[in-house]
């Protein structure tokens, strides 16, 4: 099932099925040195037989040199992600460790395998073919067929922060590379133009490294000048050409947007020559913080700000028994939570689920989401936020009798609303008389507004089920019950301490979104083994 494979130029690759076992594996010959009730012997016995090779012709063509077994690299891939090692480390498992060997079926002799390479190119095979959930769903595929997840579960969501693996660099290093990169994609897509048009001091000058490490303020503004005037001169020729093989360059969008983000340029004349002034922007509102991977952004949460992703952690939410991972969903860095329902109703009915309960933080919890569940027959748990407006705590919106179906209120003051009006997302305006509100003894706590002459108090359409969670989240019952909820904090720390998850592995939105899978994965396989010894030590 193994085979020597050297460091070599990744061709095409076919797909020849090889799932007998092996006759001589360490599962056959050693298996009985290890306890019964061992991790890796359960992942020999009921893990291994999950994958099969036909799992995975997808990623792989009919032609060109037979490929090692996937079903074989994903297994690795499992407890490599299982014991949060690298792709050498991995590797060297596979040599070294008899726990390993029995788990893989490896023969014991074997003192060669596949080189780490290897690892990388099977990820970069799912990735490239969308197939980046394929071990994960697996995995829990084999989950629901043993019955330990119903349709109508119970679930919980969190998220958590992923740190990407870039740096915050200079203004004018991050300028240079994204000059760069438009050089390089030229050269990709239109060769002949790259040879004929470009400069040759232009192709030398970003075909080298480049770090303003080490110079003055007035060294670092000329040459960001310099690399801007490249990076515009290189603009006029492609626009000059018109080759339509250069007509939709992203690199030219995301170099302009960089530039307009970060630097404030001004024209100067100099003997009838115009020379370009770039001055750094204090404090810039960034987008882009590498011009190769676009999905990266700033995120912040309390005191705590990153550049990279955010993993939404959906997990069954069982009291007394095994939890299990149903669903690693990427986010934007800046993404609200509340965005997130759209995707978490997609996921659950990907994997045939319709959870009747789902417990949040408040993060998530808005009228409009809570409306969304109920009209499927789900409920969503979670505290509501209160009224954090500016206004004197005396006359705050919980305050104030409203009647949503009237459209009508009456002010802590005893005065009744004269009008209302509907905003563009059918919210509701309700007005006081100014008249009332300037004769009240009260107007200076009440109308806070420098240009108001009178109290307004903005409704939600979801007002009335809005009132009714913020009634219910005061109750005994209703605590008891979010306790489950908190669970989940657990399940991530375990997935951060022990798999690596707070990092990301790779690069760009699909290399995070693998990662996330994979982790899920070797959770999911962790707790499967661990609900099976279970199971054998009650029938004994």
């Amino acid at each position: 099932m193994i085979s020597i494979v050297g460091k070599q130029k990744e061709l095409s690759m076919s797909l020849r099925p090889e799932n007998e076992d092996n006759l001589y594996g360490a599962h056959r010959t050693m298996i009985k040195i290890l306890p019964e009730d061992d991790p890796m012997v359960i992942f020999s016995k009921e893990i291994y037989p999950i994958f099969q090779d036909e799992d995975f012709k997808e990623c792989y063509s009919n032609l060109g040199k037979r490929a090692t077994s996937p079903a074989f690299l994903s297994m690795v891939t499992l407890l490599q992600f299982r014991e949060n090692m690298s792709d050498d480390e991995a590797r060297e498992a596979c040599i070294r460790r008899i726990d390993w060997k029995i788990a893989l079926h490896v023969p014991v002799e074997e003192s060669k395998c596949f080189d780490a390479s290897l690892l990388c190119k099977f990820r970069r095979r799912l990735k490239s073919n969308d197939q980046s959930s394929i071990i994960f769903d697996k995995v829990l595929e084999e989950v629901k067929r043993r019955g330990l997840v119903k349709k109508r579960t119970k679930q919980r969501i969190d998220a958590t922060h992923i740190i990407a693996h870039v740096n915050r660099i200079s203004t004018t290093d991050l300028i240079f590379r994204a000059v760069r990169c438009v050089v390089e994609e030229i050269e990709k897509k239109d060769n002949k133009f790259y040879e004929q048009q470009i400069p040759d001091d232009i192709k030398e000058r970003y075909g080298k490294k480049f770090s303003c490490f080490g110079m003055n303020k007035a060294k670092r503004g000329e040459k960001m000048a310099e690399i801007i005037e490249d990076g515009f001169y290189i603009k006029r020729l492609i626009a000059e050409d018109r080759s339509e093989l250069l007509k939709e360059l992203k690199q030219i969008e995301i170099m302009e947007t960089i530039i307009k983000e970060n630097v404030t340029i001004k024209e100067k004349e100099i003997n009838e020559k115009i020379f370009i002034e770039a001055e750094e922007i204090k404090c810039p509102k960034q987008t882009i913080f590498d011009p190769r991977d676009t999905s990266l952004d700033l995120g912040r949460k309390g005191k705590t700000s990153w550049v990279g992703s955010k993993c939404q952690v959906v997990e069954t939410a069982e009291k007394g028994k095994v939890n299990f991972i149903m669903g690693m969903l990427y986010q934007n860095a800046r993404e609200s939570d509340q965005k997130m329902h759209d995707k978490l109703i997609e996921n659950n009915k990907r994997y045939g689920l319709k959870p009747k309960k789902i417990y949040t933080d408040q993060n998530y919890i808005s009228g409009e989401a809570i409306n969304k569940y109920g009209t499927t027959n789900q409920e969503l748990l979670g505290r509501i936020t209160g009224d954090h407006s500016k206004k004197h705590q005396d006359f705050k919106l919980d305050k104030f009798i409203v009647d949503a179906k009237k459209k009508s209120a009456k002010c802590p003051a005893g005065k009744t609303s004269n009008n209302w009006g509907l905003t563009k997302d059918g919210d509701v305006n309700i007005y006081f008389s100014s008249g009332d509100c300037q004769r009240c003894t009260k107007y200076k706590d009440c109308v806070t507004g420098k240009r108001e002459q009178k109290r307004k108090i903005l409704i939600n359409k979801y007002y009335d089920i809005i009132q009714t969670r913020r009634k219910d989240q005061d109750t005994k019952k209703f605590k008891t019950e979010m306790r489950i909820r908190a669970q989940v904090e657990g399940t991530i720390s375990e997935m951060v301490r022990g798999n690596g998850l707070r990092y990301a592995k790779y690069h760009q939105k699909q290399g995070h979104q693998l990662q996330f899978y994979l982790t899920g994965a070797a959770l999911n396989t962790k707790r499967l083994i661990r609900v099976i010894v279970k199971g054998r030590k009650i029938k004994a």
